[in-house]
């Protein structure tokens, strides 16, 4: 799980490049425990953007997600104060893979294209509580263990 603040979380999802730049529908998000940086497929040494990661750490990991999941995500933390954290992690105790994102009182969960990470280990990266593979916000179930 990457714990940044939803407003570099913002700056990070509006480097997104459009359709016509990117080639594909596919972004990568890479943490390495220090920061979580934002790729395209086509280009995944490209390192578009990057936020810091804040408060707890956890295992490294990687995901290429549909960059068209982001928009939502950006309506939804715009809404929300740009210096609370929100958690990014991906969540694979089922298929598909989820990538979820997680703040005070809500998340959102899309599948991902691929997570690299999830086949190298048989245990989630964190221990988050994720429901379906829906798009809309929840009110959030459980606590952080």
């Amino acid at each position: 799980m990457a714990q940044v603040t939803i407003t570099d979380l913002l700056r990070v999802i509006a480097a997104v490049p459009g359709w016509r730049e990117r080639g594909s529908n596919g972004v990568r998000l890479v943490y390495d425990r220090n920061c979580l940086k934002l790729s395209t497929i086509d280009r995944p040494d490209e390192i578009l953007a990057r936020a810091r990661a804040s408060g707890h750490t956890t295992a490294a990991w990687e995901l290429t997600m549909y960059a068209t999941s982001l928009p939502g995500v950006r309506v939804w933390l715009s809404s929300l104060d740009g210096e609370h954290l929100v958690d990014v992690s991906p969540f694979w105790a089922d298929t598909p893979t989820l990538v979820v994102f997680t703040t005070t009182g809500g998340q959102m969960a899309f599948p991902v294209i691929d997570c690299p990470t999830a086949r190298s280990s048989g245990k989630a990266a964190t221990a988050g509580h994720a429901t379906g593979g829906s798009a809309a916000v929840s009110k959030r179930e459980g606590t952080r263990e």
